[in-house]
């Protein structure tokens, strides 16, 4: 794995630990900090096609989203794969909407942080690894 993704899959083996300990204490506070580590993971996946396709890592998320939409338009199986509207929906639903806004549509919010940030980064490693998708 490249820099990026191991950052990704730290932020996000962090993330299911405060998603547990959130379980147990219905801390909130808990709950936030571990979705906006599940979106740390998703920002750092996509630093990672980014920096594999040769281009220059952003820092800043729209500019990160446009590099995303850019690659997409280039590449038929990024395309397919749809990271940068899924990058979006992480974006809005855990940046945003809970740990910003402090709503956090429970089943919504866990299902992301557990499968769909994993599946992100599953995706991602497929793509930056050569391997078939």
């Amino acid at each position: 794995m490249g820099k990026y993704l191991d950052d990704a899959r730290t932020l996000y083996k962090q993330a299911l630990v405060e998603l547990e300990r959130w379980k147990q204490t219905q801390d909130t506070v808990l709950l936030r900090d571990a979705v906006e580590k599940a979106w740390g993971a998703v920002t750092q996946a996509a630093n990672e096609v980014i920096d594999h396709h040769g281009r220059k890592v952003p820092s800043g998320t729209g500019v990160r989203r446009g590099e995303l939409h850019t690659l997409e338009r280039q590449d038929r199986r990024l395309r397919s794969l749809r990271l940068e509207d899924r990058f979006t929906s992480a974006e809005h639903v855990l940046h945003t909407e809970c740990f910003y806004d402090g709503t956090c549509p429970v089943p919504l919010v866990t299902d992301m942080v557990v499968e769909s940030v994993k599946e992100y980064l599953d995706d991602v490693e497929q793509v930056t690894s050569g391997r078939p998708g």
